[in-house]
């Protein structure tokens, strides 16, 4: 067989690669990134096609393809507990970090390497071109953004996981910087030999470019359960409107002329949310910025039912205030929270203020919560379901028996 003849097989394998890669991930859509994933790969498969349709094919070309990297990732999107690929965090206004999969609910972020371990550790050992990213600075550059963006206010746990593993002593590095090293640990090859297929065997590790939709949110309590030091509770003006709705308080058993009431009745039939409320404020500080109080007050004055309004009376003992300034600056990435859409002003003086106190933020606004890491932005919150004040549309309403 000619070697024209061998390079189109090996072309053909690697578009066959492709393809099923593409499928492989058809099943996980609903994983934030994954089809700009499968976008990336279906790139990489034009590129192959085109070269096969010119019929001029090289070796080098061939080893171009990003396609053994985005395999990499697709293996590693296929494991349990993935929440997000290809996901965009900004360290600062002028540069950004992709993250390639984030797990365990965010609390960890996965490097994917599929390089020859020669040429990484040539690379480390400062033995490549002029401006070229070592494993090591991004390393870096993973520590210093997983620090920007806690999970429970810790930072991220960073893995590196090295598909065709890593020599020792730069695994010896990275764990040293604090990087969990995944991967088999190879002997160290002698840097001064000329390693001619350190560099074309494959190409560098590529990243996604484009933002994606947030990760999934926690909804049941349990999330305190793993995390007993946060003691503090920010409440939103939806947790406190759920709170003390009649609704939650034993009253679901109505049909209200507004149907989206009646909608919160049914849930609230099949999940009472007050248990779940009552359940997470259990032991702990309750608090609230000065914005959250006023407006859910002026919710309850404009809306609110007698018993409504005395069961705010009663929350308004065990709920501490605090100027909505309180805690100091907002750092980097929330403070250019940009206001739009779900994202309204209120909504980020709330949630912003949780996160300056360290606190978890109770609310029913999954909108924000979403729109907010669309931006690359998370906080530590527990989201309900929305529960509205009530008691004042339960004369015009039908009552049932459940």
């Amino acid at each position: 067989m000619g070697t024209s003849e061998e390079l189109m097989l090996l072309l053909n394998d690697k578009i066959t690669l492709g393809e099923h890669l593409v499928v492989k991930l058809d099943p996980l859509n609903e994983i934030d990134g994954v089809t700009k994933l499968q976008r990336k790969i279906r790139q990489e498969i034009e590129f192959l096609r085109k070269l096969k349709k010119s019929k001029n094919v090289k070796i080098e070309q061939l080893s171009c393809s990003n396609l053994r990297h985005l395999g990499a990732m697709v293996e590693l999107t296929l494991r349990p507990g993935v929440i997000a690929v290809c996901k965009i965090f900004h360290i600062n206004d002028s540069s950004k970090l992709v993250i390639d999969i984030i797990s365990e609910e965010g609390r960890v972020w996965t490097k994917v390497i599929a390089r020859n371990p020669k040429s990484l550790s040539a690379l480390s050992a400062g033995k490549a071109s002029y401006g070229a990213r070592s494993i090591l600075d991004q390393a870096e550059d993973y520590l210093e953004c997983a620090k920007l963006y806690p999970c429970m206010y810790k930072p991220p746990k960073v893995i590196f996981e090295f598909m065709s593993g890593i020599e020792e002593n730069l695994a010896n590095k990275l764990k040293s910087v604090g990087v969990t090293v995944k991967g088999e640990i190879l002997p160290n090859s002698n840097l001064s030999e000329d390693n001619n297929d350190s560099w074309g065997e494959e190409s560098s590790d590529d990243e996604c470019q484009e933002h994606s939709e947030g990760p999934s949110l926690n909804s049941m309590p349990e999330c305190m359960d793993e995390h007993p030091e946060i003691k503090t509770l920010n409440l939103d003006v939806t947790a406190m409107m759920a709170y003390v709705s009649n609704m939650t308080n034993g009253h679901c058993n109505y049909v209200f002329k507004q149907e989206v009431l009646t909608q919160q009745a049914a849930w609230e039939v099949e999940r009472p949310v007050k248990p779940i409320l009552e359940r997470l404020f259990k032991d702990k500080i309750l608090v609230c910025c000065k914005t959250a109080w006023d407006d859910f007050e002026k919710i309850v004055t404009t809306l609110g039912g007698p018993m409504e309004i005395k069961r705010t009376q009663e929350l308004k003992n065990v709920v501490k205030v605090y100027p909505d300034e309180y805690g100091g600056e907002d750092d980097y990435p929330r403070k250019n929270l940009k206001v739009r859409g779900h994202v309204r002003l209120r909504s980020k003086i709330i949630f912003n203020f949780g996160h300056r106190i360290k606190a978890l933020t109770v609310s029913a606004n999954e909108g924000f919560v979403r729109a907010a890491m669309q931006q690359g932005i998370t906080y530590a919150s527990f989201v309900h379901e929305s529960r509205a004040l009530t008691e004042g549309k339960e004369p015009t309403a039908t009552k049932i028996s459940l």
